[in-house]
């Protein structure tokens, strides 16, 4: 996993650790960085109160049960300004609300020593239903002063390389952009009187670049490299800091599962609504145990901002979209098992990389998968990956390879000692391992994809070796959808009719980011054969939280005899795009109903209506 040393969100101001004081906490939009007119409702919890079905719900996003005894309740409303919130030994729950937003809840650990120093809210309608916040510019953003969280007009902003320069001022409310093409890789300047300017160098912008500034006050400039340490497979010395963090991270024990048999479809998990990410105290990476700060954010503008620390922006979508699923199951496994003292990860390479820059490709990727993560035998995968997981380790690229069992060979990936099992992948012939040899190859995943591989291929071939699954290869795609019930217009129909399906579905993605294309597929079944329509195999999104009814109409032809059948039923997530249901297509679950449909001849409705002459 992998992560470039630049924190592009420099939202705290410093604070000792040695001395625990009342922190200053913001509420701030996801999108521009601006503060919010928020409520804060606090509840404070005995700890020793809480079960652990209490504590998975609210990390779930969920209310504890009745059960639980609220000590203390208190609501504060920040007015676009940041609030004091004092350490305190009771377990307190956050429930953070403002008009216009999505409703977040987070919560504060006993006794944590661990400052809370921003809220990160989702607006409730996007104005960006594309994820590319720029619009039509290649380069955006907006800047604030990093105490305050004002924003900061007539700031100079400058762009430039060997074949450009071009310049722009920030507005009132902090935003600047550039709309002119710009070559694949430059260096911004950010300068404005009585602050600390910024150089980011390196910045690369093959896609469109959206960015939140906070300026420290004071002089001088502050040199920042934004080189991704993936970048043509690159690993240079000024990475070796990155490069022994990342790979020093070993799991303690390997605990090999017993591969269980999957039943058809995707196994339903709901992913937690929220992550707690921890920074040191100045808002920098952090590693372990070892932050003193934190963040909080929905777990999809996580994975849309984070993404591109570990995926290099520029690869190919299907490589940005295979990534994104292992890293949203890796942070939603450490919110839903983590043991950091008031944090869920860290935001250092040894956790997961996550820096707060929004490149329109991973967040349009990240959004295309919105809520799939990986199951293990049912339950959410601790899904690693690491950069190339060839087990040949290439004496000549001076490289670090830490795979501790390279028998595979090379032309392979896998650690089998690790329970990782050997896996052919003649991509990756001749590269020379840089990881772990754990789950997922990074740079696999681009040669993947070039070859012409979808994402769902590449997850599969990674995770459960093309779905012939043993030891930690037995890891599948999950569904954030749950298929209810299924209901008909009638049960008992006649040749040639139309008859309409209504699949009553359950939504526990997040709703600011629509879930799908899904595909409503149907068949008839009488025990001898199966008949289907796949002129009406509807495709559609599913844009509403909980409960939702979807139709499709099938219609029966000549084709279909008169008898008693089964009503097959199956959501797909239609990953070629072309909405058809085929093999390239993800099944995430099947309904059966046996018996559902008397089929009559013909013309005989007196019979259906249940008269005899």
């Amino acid at each position: 996993m992998i992560k470039i040393t630049l924190q592009l969100l420099l939202f705290f101001t410093c604070f000792s650790i040695s001395i625990v004081q009342a922190s200053s906490l913001k509420v701030r939009d996801s999108q521009t960085g601006a503060l919010i007119d928020a409520e804060v409702l606090i509840q404070s919890i005995d700890a020793n109160d809480l079960t652990t079905e209490d504590l998975r719900n609210i990390k779930l996003g969920k209310k504890p049960s009745v059960d639980v005894l609220i000590l203390d309740s208190e609501i504060i409303r920040p007015q676009k300004t940041s609030f004091q919130l004092s350490p305190d030994s009771d377990f307190r729950l956050l429930k953070v609300s403002a008009d216009g937003y999505k409703t977040l809840q987070t919560y504060l650990d006993a006794n944590s020593n661990v400052v809370l120093e921003q809220i990160m809210l989702d607006q409730s309608e996007p104005e960006s239903k594309s994820n590319n916040l720029c619009g039509d510019s290649t380069l955006c953003g907006y800047v604030y002063d990093k105490n305050s969280g004002t924003p900061l007009s007539n700031v100079a902003i400058s762009v430039s390389d060997d074949s450009v320069k071009l310049s722009t001022y920030s507005d009132i409310n902090g935003l600047f952009s550039l709309s002119e093409k710009l070559p694949d890789t430059i260096a911004v300047l950010i300068q404005q009187q009585g602050y600390q300017s910024q150089l980011l160098k390196d910045v690369d912008t093959s896609s469109s670049l959206s960015m939140i500034i906070d300026l420290d006050a004071g002089t001088g400039i502050k040199k920042i490299d934004m080189t991704h340490p993936l970048k043509d497979g690159g690993f240079k010395d000024r990475n070796s800091q990155w490069v022994r963090a990342k790979l020093s991270h070993q799991p303690s024990e390997y605990n090999l599962p017993v591969v269980l048999e999957r039943s058809s479809g995707a196994v339903y998990l709901e992913p937690p609504a929220s992550i707690r990410v921890g920074f040191s105290s100045t808002g920098g990476t952090c590693c372990g145990s070892n932050c003193s700060t934190s963040q909080v954010y929905s777990l999809e503008t996580y994975v849309q901002r984070g993404l591109d620390n570990e995926w290099i922006s520029s690869w190919d979508s299907d490589s940005l979209k295979a990534g994104s699923i292992p890293y949203r199951s890796y942070g939603a496994w450490h919110v839903m098992n983590g043991t950091y003292p008031g944090y869920d990860i860290c935001a250092g390479p040894c956790c997961q990389a996550f820096g707060y820059t929004g490149y329109s490709s991973t967040m349009n990727a990240a959004a295309a998968t919105n809520g799939i993560m990986l199951d293990l035998n049912g339950e959410l995968a601790r899904s690693e990956y690491s950069a190339q997981n060839n087990s040949w380790d290439d004496p000549n690229d001076g490289l670090s390879c830490t795979n501790v069992d390279l028998s595979c060979g090379n032309g392979y990936v896998g650690s089998p000692s690790a329970g990782w099992p050997c896996l052919s992948d003649s991509l990756s012939s001749n590269h020379g391992c840089f990881g772990h040899g754990r789950g997922m190859s990074q740079w696999g995943t681009q040669y993947q994809a070039l070859n012409g591989s979808s994402f769902a291929d590449i997850v599969d071939f990674y995770y459960n070796a093309n779905n012939n699954p043993s030891g930690m290869r037995s890891q599948f795609a999950s569904t954030p959808i749950r298929l209810n019930s299924i209901a008909i217009s009638g049960s008992v129909i006649n040749q040639n009719e139309l008859l309409t399906i209504y699949f009553n579905i359950f939504n526990s993605s997040d709703t600011n980011r629509p879930f799908g294309p899904v595909l409503l597929g149907a068949s008839l079944y009488d025990g001898v054969a199966y008949f289907s329509d796949l002129a009406n195999d509807v495709s559609t999104t599913v844009n509403q939280a909980g409960v939702s009814v979807l139709d499709r109409p099938f219609q029966l032809d000549a084709s279909v005899l008169p008898g008693i059948y089964d009503l097959i039923t199956a959501l797909y997530l239609d990953v070629d795009g072309n909405n058809q249901i085929s093999s390239a297509d993800w099944l995430l679950q099947v309904y059966t109903q046996t018996g559902a449909l008397e089929v009559l001849e013909e013309g005989d409705l007196i019979f259906r209506d249940g008269f005899e002459l």
